[in-house]
């Protein structure tokens, strides 16, 4: 199996040589637990390796390239290389949503992206009218993609709640990796736990999660 290097440090070790190229991948979390950051960081050091990737943004939108400049990652260049797209659907409404998934498979194809994001996912399903619709939709979206690509999505969570977004988002996931909060000492931390990676040895611990200037790391020791 072919392996993608995440670029963030002790992410790869725990994830028994990194992302398996051509599956999805889910990052879970509640709000502020780094999960936008991370996926930034693993778009950037993508690009840094002469790869193409879109970004679908449907929390954010452009804002996240600025964002991204407080951790030094500048997307501007690739952007005019033609290698990086940011796509904007912050407002996004529920009859245009079967319009948008067939317009972000046109420029995957039209670039031939190596690495598709999509944050949120969960914004993206409360957005269609069944549930049912987003599990095909998002179906539609695995098939249609070149092949090679490898999806990663981030899904929302309540602080507390034991359930990953609205259900769907972890089945089908190939990986999944929840990020949780602790309070230590009266501090708050975060730690990741893989859940499941189809295909593949991981660890099954938890680990300590730090954000610093340069991003995200992963601790390989819990």
């Amino acid at each position: 199996m072919e392996r993608l290097r995440t670029g963030i440090p002790g992410l790869d070790e725990v994830l028994g040589g990194g992302i398996i190229k051509d599956t999805f991948l889910l990052i879970a979390g509640p709000s502020g637990t780094g999960k936008t950051i991370m996926c930034l960081q693993m778009t950037y050091n993508h690009l840094k390796e002469g790869k193409k990737a879109i970004y679908v943004s449907f929390d954010e939108g452009k804002r996240l390239l600025d964002y991204a400049k407080l951790f030094g990652w500048d997307f501007k260049k690739y952007i005019e290389e033609e290698k990086f797209i940011l796509m904007d659907f912050v407002a996004i409404k529920a009859p245009a949503i079967t319009d948008t998934i067939n317009f972000i498979i046109e420029k995957i194809q039209e670039i031939n992206a190596d690495l598709v994001v999509i944050d949120s996912l969960t914004t993206l399903i409360m957005s269609m009218p069944e549930l049912s619709e987003a599990r095909i939709a998002i179906d539609f979206l695995r098939k249609m993609k070149p092949e090679g690509t490898t999806l990663i999505a981030t899904a929302n969570m309540s602080t507390g709640s034991k359930r990953i977004g609205l259900g769907i988002e972890e089945i089908v996931a190939c990986t999944v990796i929840l990020l949780k909060r602790y309070i230590v000492r009266g501090e708050i931390r975060t730690k990741l736990l893989v859940l499941k990676m189809r295909g593949s040895a991981h660890s099954k611990r938890f680990h300590d999660v730090i954000i610093t200037n340069s991003g995200v790391q992963v601790m390989p020791l819990a």
